[in-house]
């Protein structure tokens, strides 16, 4: 059962699926890899469309900074992965040291996929 903080949240940008869900995955990845400096997120499907207007971008870019983060708006097509997937990629001095698929599911929740339960910091 979800307790009310689950249910009534407040997030920037227009969707909760677009900012919340990508603010929380982003905190989640910076959590694994605080020795990264810089970072790159491909976003896909719905996030790549709508990323700009919706703010995706922006809230990216904030939780990571102040490292420099390059985003990329995927025209991909991912065959059977959610609307909004995002893979993230921690790099130190140019080489990938860290990777996560996330997607972001509605309502700021994410999943990871392979990953039964996350617990995401809020």
């Amino acid at each position: 059962m979800k307790s009310i903080r689950d249910i009534y949240k407040i997030g920037k940008g227009p969707s909760s699926s677009h900012t919340m869900g990508p603010e929380r995955a982003a905190k989640l990845f910076l959590n694994q890899n605080p020795e990264a400096d810089s970072f790159k997120v491909i976003l896909y499907g719905s996030l790549s469309k709508t990323g700009v207007g919706h703010g995706t971008d922006a809230v990216l870019r904030e939780i990571l900074s102040p490292c420099p983060t390059e985003i990329v708006f995927s025209k991909e097509e991912l065959p059977g992965a959610h609307p909004n997937t995002l893979d993230f990629l921690a790099l130190k001095n140019g080489a990938v040291i860290g990777e996560l698929r996330v997607e972001s599911i509605g309502g700021g929740d994410i999943r990871v996929p392979g990953q039964s339960h996350l617990d995401p910091p809020e």
